[in-house]
């Protein structure tokens, strides 16, 4: 479709690139499919925030047609005072003023603000009663009681925050939710906008698994690495928000001392939260250097090789959680390896890997024996898998989801005359 005929949304968020938050990576497969459905994108964000990272090649995968307007993130040290008592709030006045005039102009058909953080639904809420544009409210978590990082003391900015929620989701268009059972709540609490909550997950792009790294069928062919051979267990993200890696290094610890079968090896991607565990302690006192290696924050490019190279994805979720999925399990779907996941049997994950159709096993978050056990199966039966088997489908294509986005859109704007 010509510039013309496409209607035009305005993105409103605390992520996206070069934020390396896993928030960006939704917003950035939204404005990189919405053209072929009929829509053109801008998106108003910060470049960064004090608590996450950059990878500048995210930006580069930004359409050449969509426009970003970066605020930014107040920093130094009168901010920093600040912000341990608004919390990301603070962002919100400065970006109120960019998104006013955007919206003003005239250029814009829809509005779509994405959090955590949350606040930014403020800013969604104030353009739909000042302009009357229509607004899709997009939540990659629920709202209510989630634990958005920044400051580690109470914020009486994030406070008023959550305060809003009833009145942002009752006036929003669309409210929409990444994981079904967190709509399942919205729904429940909020019974009057029941048939405005809507699910679109998470998701990958196909294309990004492409070349570059040892296939599915040529690794699950060669039965011996599962049996004799090495391993390799990548693990990608943060570890916070409860997210305890000690009992994985303990069935590790076990299976290693074992006489026979394959040796397994962890490399560990991302940050941990060290005030919940002393990372580099707790692997030393095992005797693991050797067999675990911690890459820290590395880039998306080498993150998806990682995933590509990998015999088995390990995915840590915080304990007792049920509704919503950590946005990188989608990532491991489109990479086809086989995922252990240490998290609930019961909810948003276990039906996303269901869905999925990789091969899969969910194990407890604390049970290390229970862990052990997960990945002995898991290569078990990687290790007799037929190599000509058909690999799942792309259920969860970012385009796919994409489509569902355009929809939604085209549901809460009149057509152009």
């Amino acid at each position: 479709l010509g510039d013309c005929c496409l209607r035009k949304l305005l993105i409103i968020s605390y992520h996206f690139p070069p934020s390396a938050a896993s928030g960006s990576f939704r917003l950035l497969g939204f404005v990189r499919h919405l053209q072929k459905f009929g829509w053109s994108s801008d998106v108003v964000a910060a470049p960064s925030t004090p608590w996450e990272g950059v990878d500048p090649g995210l930006a580069e995968r930004i359409p050449a047609e969509t426009t970003v307007y970066h605020v930014r993130f107040p920093y130094g040290p009168i901010a920093r005072r600040l912000v341990a008592f608004t919390g990301y709030s603070i962002w919100l006045p400065l970006a109120w003023p960019v998104c006013k005039r955007l919206v003003a102009s005239g250029r814009y058909d829809a509005v779509l603000t994405s959090g955590p953080p949350h606040g930014v639904h403020l800013l969604g809420n104030a353009l739909k009663k000042r302009y009357g544009i229509p607004w899709v409210a997009d939540f990659r978590d629920p709202w209510s009681g989630n634990k958005e990082g920044g400051p580690k003391i109470a914020q009486w900015g994030d406070r008023w925050v959550s305060a809003q929620e009833p009145d942002a989701i009752r006036r929003a268009d669309t409210v929409v939710a990444n994981a079904p059972k967190v709509a399942e709540e919205f729904r429940a609490a909020f019974p009057e906008a029941a048939d405005r909550i809507v699910t679109i997950t998470n998701g990958y792009d196909p294309e990004e698994f492409a070349g570059g790294g040892e296939t599915t069928a040529d690794s699950d062919s060669n039965a011996g690495r599962f049996n004799t051979g090495e391993v390799t267990l990548v693990h990608s993200g943060a570890i916070y928000l409860g997210r305890d890696p000690r009992p994985l290094l303990d069935a590790i610890r076990v299976l290693n001392s074992a006489p026979e079968g394959p040796r397994f090896r962890l490399r560990l991607l991302g940050s941990f939260d060290s005030s919940q565990v002393d990372l580099p302690a707790e692997i030393a006192s095992r005797g693991l250097e050797s067999a675990v290696d911690f890459l820290g924050q590395v880039s998306y490019s080498q993150t998806l090789r990682e995933m590509k190279t990998a015999t088995i994805l390990v995915l840590l979720d915080s304990p007792g959680r049920q509704s919503g999925v950590p946005a990188k399990l989608y990532e491991y779907i489109g990479a086809t390896r086989p995922i252990l996941a240490l998290a609930e049997a019961k909810g948003d994950l276990a039906w996303v890997l269901e869905e999925s159709g990789v091969p899969s096993r969910i194990a407890s978050t604390s049970d290390s024996d229970d862990i052990r056990r997960a990945l002995q199966e898991l290569v078990q039966e990687m290790a007799h898998r037929d190599p000509a088997a058909s690999p799942p489908a792309p259920v969860f294509t970012r385009e796919r989801l994409t489509a569902r986005l355009a929809e939604v859109l085209d549901g809460i704007v009149k057509v152009k005359k």
